[in-house]
This record gives C-alpha cells, sequence and structure tokens, in this order.
C-alpha cells in the first residue's frame, strides 16, 4: 500500500473515532514486528501533524487509534499540548518515543514494541503530563544510561506497566526520579526489569509490584530513596528482586503512609553473598508492616542491612506500640540493644556494660530478671548452710570454738600466776617490788599468783592501774562512764616520796 493510501486511512479512521487496526484482528507476536513491510507502515510525521491539530479533519473525541503499525521515524510529540487521547497498541516503533514537557489527555502504548538509534531513551516522557498512561506488555531495548524509559519529573494520574518488559544493559531500566503519580504505579502480572527501577523522590499514591521480577547486576534493583507514598507500598504475591551493592531493596528515608507489604522469600543477590537485601534507614510507615513475621523483620534488620541504625527498630516499635503489642515492643528494643552491641562500634567497657544490663536486666526492658538473679544468690548462699547444719556441722564447730577459747582462758591464768610467782628474773618464790600493778580483767580480783594476777612486775602507768568494770557501782554504770578510762592507785604498795 503507497504512503497516500495509508495516510487517507489513518485520516479517515480519526475523523469517524474509530480504530486503524492493521493486524486483520491477529494476535501480535513481538518477534515479528521488525519484519513489517510497508503494507504497515505510517510516517511517525504524520502522527505529529494529527496530535497537533495541522490536518485538514476534525479528530473524534476518542482520537488517534492505531493497531498494529510500524511507525518508521522517531515520534516526536515534545513540547506539544495535544487535545485527544492517543492510542498506540501492538506498535513498533523502532526509533523511538519522545514526549518531553508534552501533554495529552491520555496515552496507551500497550504491547508495543520500542527501540532507539541514540543514547536518547526508547521511550522518553521526562516532565510529561497525562491523565493516564498504560503501558501493558510493552517490550522495551535499551543501551543507555539514561533509561529505558524515562518519567523523571513527569506528572501522570496513573501509572500501568503490568506484564512490562523493560531491559537497559547500560542504565536503569526504568528513570522514574521525581516522578508525580496522583493515583497508583502498577508493575504487576509478570512485570519484568532488567536493570534498575528507579523512583529516587517520587510521590506516589500507591505502589503495586506484585508478581514483578526486577533485576540488576550492577547495583539496586528497586532504588527508591525519599520515595513517598500517599497509601500502601506492595511488594508481595511472588515479588522477585536480584540485585548488588549496596542493598537489593533501597528504601531509604521512604514515607508510607500506609503499610509495607514485604515478601522478601525471593528477594536475592546476584552475587550469591549474604550481604544486604534491604535499606530502609530513615523509612517511616503508618500500619503495621503485612506479609512478614516480627521474627522474620528483626531477622532483616539484625543481619540483611547495610549497617546498624536506630531508627528502624524504633519505627517497628512504634507501630506495634500503636496496635497494643506491648510484648512485641520489648521484643523489638531488645533486638536493637543486641544489633547495637554486635554492629554499634560501642566502645569495649560500652559494650560489656551493655551484655552485662542485657543479661541482668534485659536491657531495663525485662526487670524480673533482677529479682531472679537474687534469688539464685540467696539460694545458692542458704542451701549450704542447711545442709551443713542438718548434718551437725555447726555444732561441731561451735563446739571446738568454745573449747579454744576455754583452753586459751586457763593458759592464761596459769601462765600468769607463775609470773607472779617466779618473778621476772626466774627465781622462785621472789616477788620483785614495786609499788603499781595492772588489772587486766573481771576474773583477776584478787591480789598475787592465786588470784590470776599479772603480778607486781607490769607496771603501767606510776600508782594506778585501769579500773575494770567490776570495780564500778551501779550508780557510775547509770552514768555511763567508761570502765576502762580511770585509773586507781594500788593498794598494797604505799606510796613513795620525801
Amino acid at each position: 500500500m503507497s504512503d497516500e493510501g495509508m495516510e487517507q486511512r489513518l485520516l479517515d479512521a480519526v475523523r469517524d473515532g474509530e480504530v486503524l487496526d492493521l493486524t486483520g484482528g491477529r494476535r501480535v507476536d513481538p518477534a515479528e514486528m521488525p519484519s513489517w513491510g510497508s503494507s504497515r507502515t505510517v510516517s511517525a510525521a504524520l502522527i505529529r501533524d494529527l496530535v497537533r491539530g495541522r490536518r485538514d479533519v476534525e479528530v473524534d473525541p476518542h482520537g488517534l487509534r492505531l493497531r498494529g503499525a510500524r511507525i518508521t521515524g522517531r515520534l516526536d510529540l515534545a513540547n506539544i499540548a495535544g487535545e485527544r487521547r492517543v492510542e498506540l497498541v501492538d506498535c513498533f516503533l523502532p526509533d523511538g518515543l519522545d514526549l518531553r514537557d508534552g501533554r495529552l489527555p491520555g496515552l496507551v502504548l500497550d504491547r508495543s514494541r520500542f527501540g532507539h538509534s541514540a543514547q536518547d531513551p526508547p521511550v522518553d516522557a521526562e516532565r510529561f503530563t497525562t491523565s493516564a498512561m498504560t503501558m501493558k506488555g510493552v517490550v522495551v531495548n535499551a543501551r543507555t544510561p539514561a533509561g529505558a524509559v524515562r518519567l523523571r519529573g513527569a506528572h501522570l494520574g496513573v501509572l500501568e506497566c503490568d506484564g512490562a518488559r523493560l531491559e537497559n544493559t547500560s542504565g536503569p531500566a526504568l528513570q522514574a526520579d521525581r516522578l508525580h503519580v496522583d493515583h497508583g504505579v502498577f508493575l504487576r502480572a509478570g512485570f519484568r526489569a532488567t536493570g534498575a527501577v528507579q523512583l529516587v523522590d517520587a510521590h506516589v499514591g500507591l505502589l503495586d509490584c506484585g508478581g514483578a521480577w526486577l533485576e540488576n547486576p550492577a547495583g539496586p534493583a528497586l532504588y527508591a530513596d525519599g520515595l513517598k507514598v500517599d497509601r500502601a507500598v506492595f511488594l508481595r504475591a511472588g515479588f522477585r528482586a536480584t540485585g548488588t551493592e549496596p542493598a537489593v531493596i533501597r528504601l531509604n528515608g521512604a514515607s508510607i503512609e500506609g503499610s509495607l507489604w514485604l515478601d522478601t522469600s525471593e528477594v536475592t543477590r546476584s552475587d550469591q553473598a549474604s550481604g544486604a537485601l534491604i535499606d530502609i534507614a530513615e523509612t517511616t510507615y503508618g500500619d503495621l508492616p503485612e506479609q512478614i513475621g516480627l521474627s522474620r523483620w528483626l531477622e532483616l534488620l539484625r543481619a540483611r542491612t547495610p549497617g546498624y541504625a536506630a531508627q528502624p527498630y524504633q519505627q517497628l516499635a512504634a507501630v506495634h506500640r500503636a496496635a497494643g503489642h506491648d510484648a512485641e515492643v520489648r521484643d523489638i528494643l531488645m533486638a536493637q540493644r543486641r544489633d547495637q552491641i554486635r554492629r554499634g562500634g560501642l566502645r569495649w567497657h560500652d559494650r560489656m556494660w551493655a551484655r552485662f544490663t542485657g543479661l541482668a536486666l534485659g536491657f531495663g526492658y525485662q526487670p524480673w530478671r533482677a529479682l531472679l538473679l537474687l534469688l539464685t544468690v540467696l539460694a545458692g548462699s542458704v542451701m549450704p548452710a542447711l545442709v551443713l547444719g542438718g548434718q551437725g556441722g555447726l555444732a561441731h564447730t561451735a563446739r571446738e570454738r568454745t573449747g579454744d577459747a576455754m583452753r586459751c582462758r586457763g593458759t592464761d591464768r596459769g601462765g600468769a600466776g607463775s609470773r607472779a610467782a617466779t618473778g621476772q628474773d626466774g627465781s622462785a618464790g621472789a616477788v620483785r617490788p614495786h609499788r603499781y600493778r595492772h588489772r587486766a580483767g573481771p576474773h583477776r580480783r584478787g591480789l598475787g599468783p592465786a588470784a590470776g594476777g599479772v603480778g607486781v612486775g607490769h607496771p603501767v602507768h606510776r600508782g594506778f592501774h585501769r579500773r575494770c568494770p567490776e570495780d564500778l557501782t551501779p550508780t557510775s554504770r547509770k552514768r555511763g562512764r567508761n570502765p576502762c578510762a580511770r585509773w586507781i592507785p594500788d593498794p598494797r604498795t604505799p606510796p613513795s616520796g620525801p
């Protein structure tokens, strides 16, 4: 078919609001698209003129609808504010699509295939604005660091990429930094990306990656630092991700108003290392995490994050506290302290003290451990005493001590009497004259050896000896005088002097 004939058919379909179907109603195999000939060829310049309204035809409100066409040349819709929808279904665009700074009421690219011949992305929709953009089942192949599909700074009502296959061997598969989507981003039902899905600082109503397979051999599979989500994030229902350093899934600093549904059973590292799987430092979420138990969450935070951070534990504890799960809150905070000891970079003495408090008090969250430790110490102290007392060990010891004391007391008396009888020079019966003596105890009241005194040869002070308790009268006892504080003269020896 000549170019004029194809152009007229398209103009008639746009005027009548019908779909120009060049497949004859048959199913399209994307692998056969490169072999399509002139009978399916439509000029990219013709479509651009129709979107701009430069052709002498009144476009139906249904807009431009084309199926099964090979579009020659790069379709340039940049900086165009169109008034009608554009639908390119099952089409082949070997040179790609440019939508930069454009505006359309709606854009449908379902099951189409895109390529590129330069460093520009096959689908470049940077700062593009539309109420709905659907790319269900599209196939995009790229070799550019700019991304296979670039939606950086775009503003969309909804983005649907269910079943799409985006492959980029030199950069991200989906580059959507600062993307704003009012309702939701849907990457479900077999969506596959080779290259990172990048949503840094994006703001979306909902992110659903159920059943998606993300793979990036050169970095994170999902890179969404600073992502803001008005409702929930779904990484479940067969979600698979494979990536490398620093983590396979990066949600650092993300803010999620609802729940974070995360299933990491099929999240792996492409280098087969046991490194980080997720990075959720400074990530906040409003409801309890779903699709994963508390024990699995704590295991992820402890062993599958890039490093220790307190905020993920505190955030998890906050949502459990809001739900009234006090026991879970204690478990989370204790797990945080253990991770801090292991990876928190504490000094050795701080680490030792933390381990002690963990053993004795459960880091302060289980004070009953201190009572249990006290009872253990008391039991360890009392039980030996009870066992020894039951066998007579304590009584036997008391008797031995009493006997030793009596023997010492008798020896004291005998020694003192012997010294008094023999004198200090060893002569029998000689008493060295001295005017003073010392009374040392209640059993030494009398004078001489028989009374158990120490003899006259042991002066303490001139003319005085200590007053013993038995020398005090009841009156002096009541006055509280010290029985050993006063000295009395020795009555045996008269004082010397002139």
